[in-house]
């Protein structure tokens, strides 16, 4: 019997120093991603702890609070502590585990979220996620051990997995800051060419918009997206190169107004290019600098053609054509949308990539409403039934109904759904 219980004994510390060692591959595996690193924190240390519930919380040093994106039992809903609440509050100002055998035996504990979800707090082992300085940047808290109460051995472990993590989390929330920096270069930058003309305004945030749907519609990875996404932000940078009076002209252009125009993609190119990029965007100059480049070789700066055109200037070309259409200019107001539908598809293989085309007419009407009245956000409204109606249809389900010489009386509804909210 005794070999027994020691072979068992072996068994779990076995099993346990391999659930350790997996977790510290995991933490060092580059996960970027705030959300997804903590997810991937929590589960494995609700495993290795033989805990009901894990939550992980976060330190802001602004508000002077604690709150956790994710948390077991509580969906996606934020919560939030002031620093000076709770056990997780005074671990996190005291820098000391709590280990408590009997929550609701101690006064500290607030039972306000056991009687608003249903479930039943019994032990607590809460400890400090520390930085290298050894500032509390946030606390681990594992409830309910499975089997009895947590253990000194479960403090030590739940102090080793908050010291890995604490590295992988302190990386996590400096490439936050490092994004958060740059989008908001990015934005401002738009938003100063925005300001030169306000028809034109909000036009690089919608060409994102659809340009980030239609990667989506191909199953682009994440980085590739991203990548997707920050090149379309900025693919009109050029114009602040260009004369206002040339941008914001009503009449027809003149051949030399019209040079003036085009030359907006080599500006893009030479601002861009001066810009340090990490080597996944080094390809953003090239690419939003490209996306008036045509299939058969007419577009311009440089006249290159089919795949020589960078993969995602095609899929920008697509976005960027349908926004001006579809929006209202100095000189016009926005196109009917069959001509508009009609113009990307009689220049499949001219002007576009029929790969790029297809995915584009693959998003759904709800999406394409959203994304041309991007910038109204604050009296835009899509009432209910619209939007379950909007969202049965693609774009090419809805060409195809536009197309026809009649329509039923489901079709008729979608098209007065559409018209709702387009050329508004």
């Amino acid at each position: 019997m005794e070999n027994k219980e020691e072979l068992e004994q072996l068994r779990v510390e076995k099993k346990r120093l391999e659930s350790l060692l997996d977790f510290g591959h995991k933490v060092s595996s580059r996960i970027l991603n705030l959300d997804e690193l903590l997810k991937m924190i929590m589960g494995e240390t609700r495993e290795i702890l033989d805990a009901e519930r894990c939550t992980v919380f976060l330190r802001d040093f602004d508000s002077d609070t604690l709150y956790s994106k994710i948390a077991d039992g509580m969906g996606s809903r934020e919560i939030r502590i002031p620093l000076d609440k709770g056990i997780a509050g005074a671990v996190a100002r005291s820098g000391e585990v709590i280990n408590i055998k009997d929550a609701y035996a101690d006064e500290r504990f607030d039972t306000g979220t056991d009687r608003k979800t249903g479930y039943v707090t019994k032990t607590i082992l809460t400890c400090p996620m520390k930085d290298k300085m050894g500032e509390s940047i946030g606390v681990f808290q594992v409830l309910n051990k499975r089997s009895g109460v947590f253990d000194t051995e479960d403090e030590r472990i739940l102090l080793l997995l908050a010291r890995q993590a604490a590295d992988a989390v302190e990386n996590a929330f400096l490439y936050d800051e490092q994004r958060k920096m740059f989008e908001s270069f990015i934005d401002t930058l738009s938003d100063t060419l925005d300001k030169r003309d306000y028809i034109t305004a909000g036009h690089s945030r919608r060409v994102t918009f659809f340009a980030i749907k239609t990667g989506e519609a191909m199953k682009l990875m994440k980085h590739d997206i991203e990548l997707l996404k920050y090149s379309s932000w900025m693919h009109d940078m050029g114009k602040v190169g260009v004369r206002e009076h040339i941008l914001s002209k009503t009449g027809k252009l003149t051949d030399e107004e019209f040079e003036q125009i085009k030359s907006h993609t080599v500006f893009t190119r030479e601002i861009l290019g001066k810009i340090y990029f990490k080597r996944e965007f080094r390809q953003i100059p090239e690419i939003a600098s490209s996306h008036h480049e045509n299939m058969d070789g007419s577009g311009y700066p440089r006249g290159i053609k089919g795949m020589g055109i960078p993969f995602f200037a095609r899929i920008i070309a697509v976005c960027d054509v349908f926004d001006a259409v579809t929006s209202k200019r100095h000189y016009r107001n926005p196109m009917p949308i069959l001509g508009v539908l009609n113009i990307l598809k009689n220049d499949v293989g001219v002007k576009f990539d029929p790969v790029c085309v297809e995915a584009f007419f693959k998003i759904n009407l709800l999406d394409i409403v959203r994304g041309i009245n991007l910038e109204k956000v604050e009296n835009f409204v899509i009432v209910s039934d619209d939007e379950d109606l909007l969202q049965k249809y693609s774009l090419e389900d809805f060409y195809r109904v536009l197309s026809s010489s009649e329509f039923t009386p489901a079709q008729s509804m979608v098209v007065e759904a559409f018209a709702r909210y387009y050329g508004k």
